[in-house]
């Protein structure tokens, strides 16, 4: 199996759900760590358990590429 295993599970811990049309909150078990806008075409990966201070810290094309930037990889 190798690497891909260990990030197959990293990602199987994260879970998301959708706030808005374009807005996305990433939990891990029962806590938000940050969210995923979403602005065409850009994905918007930002850390931090609250909107109003979470801090932008990524941007990607695909979601994927944002999701693992909110959790850390």
């Amino acid at each position: 199996m190798g690497s891909t295993g260990s990030e197959t599970s990293e990602l199987r811990r994260a879970w998301v759900e959708q706030l808005a049309a374009d807005r996305f909150g990433v939990f891990e078990g029962d806590r938000r760590i940050g969210f995923i806008d979403v602005d065409w075409p850009l994905h918007v990966a930002l850390r931090g358990a609250d909107y109003e201070t979470a801090v932008e810290i990524d941007r990607a094309i695909r979601f994927d590429q944002a999701l693992r930037a909110v959790l850390g990889d």
